[in-house]
């Protein structure tokens, strides 16, 4: 493990002012958050991930990515965890239902995760753009004329989730009831509130009847691709494929576009770049992306030995929760010139290492198409509140607008 500076020796559990993973996420200025925790604690801080469930929050950009890359040292599997394997969290807990050990690429290592991760890439590489392209214009089309027509709308659940939610429905062979009601789950599941767990249970019923169906009629989506490839074992793994493809591609997709709007919508500095032509959509939405990462912070990785890590002490057993949107703003990588920043690509926003996301092709398309239909409405439009007013969800793991009411001119 990297060291920087002189080494603290501290216990998480001995720390009792430690922050909740979720109030930094749902900070109104994040950045500020992570700067102060900087100050005190250097690369890597103490935090709760729900009260009483302490991690450490890896904070600098190379920290954030020798832990994502180190498999040696870091581990996605929970079944490391101290306080899974020794039963400190509650089994029925918003963490644990997150973060209990599955069946899938997720949550394997090693040769595990590359025959799990194998199917995964198949399917997704299989996947047409033609036929993205044409379901998400599709959508975007129905969807924006419905809402111009009724003349008000709210642009998160009516537009970044109702499309994408759409879209992953086709893609999956899923009905759009079962895509939404795996929606539903999904924000239960991020949410770290009581339902969390229900929802796990019932997101894994949905999940085993759906594929048991598809293994029964088989059809040109990617659950039966996932079901036809020989490395999967069992359906218990087919399963977690398609849930960790919803979730991803539903917490990725829906904060992207969201956040891209609500840029559009309250910033006239960036929509103006993005009109005049100094910006490309594409740069737009990568600067979205890095300045405000829909997965603010990964999944936590569980230490295999006591080390150190951005001169701190950790212990075996210990999380560490990658903090991308911490890292991203990491003045060791990052240009004091934003315009030197147009297309870096350095930001961690999609990961790094053997547990990058896969969909490098996929996803940017459909957030293309749903940004570039809403941009050339925009005009149409002016947001309903202030833009001091709104929100971000509640959650430790993704950050986007809670709502965008807008009028239609």
């Amino acid at each position: 493990m990297s060291l920087t500076g002189a080494v603290r020796v501290v216990r998480l559990e001995d720390v009792v002012d430690r922050p909740l993973l979720a109030d930094l996420a749902g900070a109104p200025d994040p950045a500020g958050r992570y700067e102060a925790l900087r100050s005190r604690w250097g690369a890597l801080a103490p935090v709760d991930l729900e009260p009483g469930v302490p991690a450490w929050l890896a904070l600098g950009h190379a920290e954030v990515a020798g832990v994502l890359r180190n498999e040696a040292m870091f581990s996605r599997d929970a079944r490391h965890w101290r306080y899974e394997a020794e039963g400190l969290v509650g089994r029925r807990s918003a963490t644990r239902a997150l973060l209990a050990p599955r069946d899938g690429a997720h949550d394997r290592d090693g040769a595990e995760h590359r025959r799990l991760r194998t199917p995964l890439a198949d399917a997704l590489d299989a996947v047409e753009d033609r036929r993205v392209r044409r379901t998400t214009d599709v959508a975007c089309a129905s969807v924006l004329d419905r809402l111009a027509a009724r003349g008000t709308a709210d642009m998160v659940a009516e537009y970044a989730v109702d499309v994408p939610v759409r879209v992953l429905a086709d893609l999956l062979g899923m009905t759009l009831a079962d895509a939404r009601r795996m929606h539903e789950l999904t924000v239960a599941q991020r949410s770290g509130a009581d339902d969390a767990y229900p929802a796990s249970v019932e997101a894994e019923d949905l999940l085993a009847g759906f594929v048991a169906g598809r293994r029964a009629e088989p059809s040109d989506d990617l659950t039966s691709a996932l079901l036809a490839h020989p490395a999967h074992e069992n359906d218990l793994e087919v399963m977690a494929a398609v849930g960790l493809v919803f979730a991803t591609a539903h917490d990725a997709e829906i904060a992207w576009i969201a956040t891209a709007l609500q840029r559009l919508l309250t910033d006239p500095g960036f929509a103006a770049r993005l009109h005049g032509g100094r910006l490309s959509l594409d740069d737009a939405l990568d600067e979205v992306a890095r300045d405000a990462p829909p997965l603010p912070h990964l999944r936590p990785r569980y230490a295999l030995a006591d080390g150190e890590l951005g001169g701190q002490a950790i212990a075996a057993g210990d999380a560490v929760v990658p903090a991308v949107a911490a890292a991203n703003a990491d003045r060791a990588v990052r240009a004091a010139d934003p315009w030197e920043q147009v297309d870096a690509r350095f930001h961690l926003t999609w990961g790094t290492g053997a547990h990058a996301c896969p969909a490098h092709r996929t996803a940017p398309l459909i957030t293309r198409t749903v940004v570039g239909h809403f941009l050339a409405r925009v005009a149409q439009m002016e947001l309903a509140v202030a833009p001091s007013d709104v929100e971000p969800v509640r959650s430790a793991w993704v950050r986007y607008p809670r709502e965008l009411p807008v009028r239609f001119r």
